[in-house]
């Protein structure tokens, strides 16, 4: 009998519930294989949540390398025998065909995608076809670190001041310094181009790129004002500039896109257009939406050291000491600008 007791004691210790077994979950599954899998599982979730980031900043990079290219490629298409119209026309036609479609099914037509006609005009003539034309030719007289110095450095002042100005808050003072060391900075490159560093005729190249600067930056400043998201202002953008600059291209400025090999119109129209026009700006918004603005606001001044560093072996554009410590102050302003810019986002996100 004794036996017995035994032999259903062995027999229910074998068959107990895995709950009740140390060292098995509550699955059955061994606990050494469970802790493996929970392990691989939390890792799973790190690498998960680690990509989104990683790609955002990615985006970030590409974007700034696009934007600090395009002075670039302006200048390179002149080697191409093409003119700032050719450009221009170049950067809108392959923006336009791809916007398009957007810009008529969301009611582009009818009322310039719900911002009514008199603000998609507004934008248009200040970040469109005339901005374009007029910082090609530029481009002309001065060289692409100059371009990619003076405009981005315009716009962060230009933006900033009136967003800070139309909120009715105090601008900091951290703000005003870097704006001084910016403005300090122009003044280098302005005294550079008088100098003729450059070439003669720089100096009018620099008074070309402080203007579209502040067109750029009252664009900006208009766009946030009135919500006009990045995708709607690209296609409004895009879209009006090719359906009126191009006629008026074909008509009066003698186009020459036609005598270019087939290799610079695809790589003007591609760099120019869809680079620059169309994933430019959704890199930039997906950024920007992963990262905050705060680490977004961090990449604008390497716009200017990419740009003088492509122009270097692309152009053989070397600046000058004076317009060297010119771009050097505009970075070095643009980012105390980012850095308390950065600061009073996260205040206000916190």
């Amino acid at each position: 009998m004794l036996h017995r007791v035994r032999r259903v004691a062995k027999s229910g210790s074998a068959h107990r519930h895995p709950a009740h077994d140390p060292d098995r979950s509550a699955h059955g599954v061994p606990a050494s294989t469970a802790l493996r899998a929970s392990a691989f599982a939390e890792n799973t979730e790190s690498m998960a949540l680690f990509h989104p980031r990683l790609l955002a900043l990615l985006a970030m990079a590409l974007t700034v390398s696009i934007y600090g290219g395009q002075f670039v490629s302006v200048r390179l298409g002149y080697q191409s025998d093409l003119t700032p119209y050719d450009i221009a026309a170049l950067r809108f036609l392959f923006a336009g065909v791809v916007m398009l479609p957007f810009f008529l099914t969301q009611g582009g037509l009818v009322d310039c995608m719900g911002m009514g006609w008199r603000r998609g005009l507004a934008i248009v003539v200040l970040g469109g076809a005339p901005l374009t034309v007029f910082s090609n030719i530029g481009l002309g007289y001065a060289p692409a670190a100059h371009a990619a110095a003076i405009q981005p450095g315009m716009v962060a002042v230009t933006a900033t001041l009136f967003a800070y100005l139309s909120a009715g808050r105090r601008v900091p003072g951290g703000v005003v310094a870097g704006f001084a060391v910016v403005l300090g900075g122009l003044a280098a490159i302005a005294l550079a181009g008088s100098r003729g560093e450059a070439g003669q005729g720089t100096v009018v190249g620099d008074l070309i790129f402080i203007i579209c600067g502040l067109a750029w930056g009252f664009f900006t400043s208009l766009c946030a004002r009135w919500k006009v998201g990045s995708l709607a202002g690209a296609a409004v953008v895009s879209t009006v500039s090719m359906l009126t600059y191009v006629p008026i291209y074909v008509a009066f400025l003698t186009p020459r896109i036609m005598e270019a090999p087939w290799s610079v119109i695809l790589f003007h129209g591609i760099n120019q257009g869809l680079l620059n026009v169309v994933v430019g700006i959704l890199l930039w918004t997906y950024g920007t939406r992963v990262l905050g603005v705060a680490v977004a606001a961090r990449f604008p001044p390497v716009i200017p050291v990419l740009g003088t560093l492509i122009g270097i072996p692309v152009l053989g554009e070397v600046p000058g000491p004076v317009a060297a410590i010119g771009v050097v102050a505009i970075v070095a302003g643009l980012a105390i600008v980012a850095i308390v810019g950065a600061r009073a986002a996260r205040r206000l996100e916190g």
